[in-house]
Order: C-alpha cells, then sequence, then structure tokens
C-alpha cells in the first residue's frame, strides 16, 4: 500500500490592516473584511509535486491555491474554512483586537452558543472532511487558515498520520503528515 501525504497549509499573508480597538459592531465588520480582502503575493516555491490539492472556500485560501499552484485544478471545500468569530458581547464599549479575539476563541473552547461554531462542532467538520476528501493514497496539498489547521492536524494524528502537531503557523507555512499501511 503506497504511503499516503497530506501537506497542511496556511494561506499567505492577508492585505489588511488592523486597527488596535473595535466596538462590537466595528470588530465584526472587520472580520468580514478580513474573509473578502486580497493576499499579498508571495509567490514561494511549491515544496513537491501533488496529486490533489484541497483549498478552503474562502478568497485567501483560493488566492495562495492560484498564486503557488497556476491555473492547476484543486477542490475547494468550505470544511476547511476557518473558525468564524463574533464579537462575545454586543455592547458599544470600544475594547482592543486581542480582547476581542481571546474572548470569541474562549467562549468557542466551552461551547457557547454565541459563538457561530463550536469547538464540539469545529471537530466534527475536521472529522468529516477526512472521512470525505482524505480518502486516497497519494499526496495532498490542503490549503486552509491558522486556527482550523490545528484542529485538523490533530484529527490527522488520530487517523494514525505522523508529523509535528501544530501551535502556531505562519502564513505560507507547510507541515506534512505521513501514513503508511
Amino acid at each position: 500500500m503506497e504511503p499516503m501525504t497530506v501537506t497542511l497549509m496556511r494561506h499567505y499573508r492577508v492585505n489588511i490592516r488592523w486597527e488596535s480597538r473595535y466596538t462590537a459592531q466595528s470588530y465584526r465588520e472587520a472580520m468580514r473584511s478580513y474573509d473578502n480582502a486580497d493576499v499579498l503575493d508571495q509567490r514561494l516555491e511549491p515544496d513537491g509535486e501533488y496529486q490533489h490539492v484541497i483549498t478552503s472556500a474562502l478568497k485567501r485560501s483560493r488566492q495562495t491555491q492560484a498564486l503557488l499552484c497556476g491555473r492547476r485544478p484543486s477542490l475547494q471545500t468550505e470544511l476547511l474554512n476557518e473558525v468564524p468569530l463574533e464579537p462575545f458581547t454586543r455592547d458599544r464599549r470600544e475594547r482592543s483586537l486581542q480582547l476581542w479575539n481571546t474572548m470569541a476563541r474562549l467562549q468557542w473552547l466551552v461551547n457557547d452558543p454565541k459563538q457561530p461554531e463550536t469547538r464540539r462542532g469545529t471537530r466534527a467538520r475536521a472529522r468529516e472532511f477526512v472521512d470525505a476528501f482524505l480518502r486516497d493514497e497519494g499526496s495532498y496539498l490542503v490549503i486552509s487558515h491558522g486556527f482550523f489547521l490545528r484542529i485538523l492536524s490533530r484529527e490527522l494524528r488520530k487517523r494514525g498520520f505522523r508529523g509535528r502537531a501544530i501551535q502556531f503557523m505562519r502564513n505560507g507555512e507547510r507541515r506534512t503528515y505521513l501514513r503508511t499501511g
């Protein structure tokens, strides 16, 4: 049986300028702007030949794939989209970007329904992606997002893939996971 390799890659850096403070409404708008922003042209060289290229449905992943692989066909799936963030409160007070992000992630962690997706839901989405897309032997390039890639790498390791766990990935960084037999 041929080994299966899955290379996880975080999308290229996004061309956006973050403010230091936001209200709940302006934080929500900033997150939407981030989802619609272009990536900066990094054009890193492909680190191998991949039989399958799969990206999230978000613009920054699709643009990364186009810059990296040219017109090579790829699959897109919302299963690889970043874990969405919503304001942790609805008041009009300004708070730091770091506080907005941290509190939203804490709500996610404790499965708070105020977030559009809970930790339980994210884990289920990672399992669904592996079940649906990683069936055949061969090599895969999976272009996704920093936070979701942490969850996906854990799922791969549970499924018998060998590779370093992800705590943080820089834009354009790649990690390869291997499963034999």
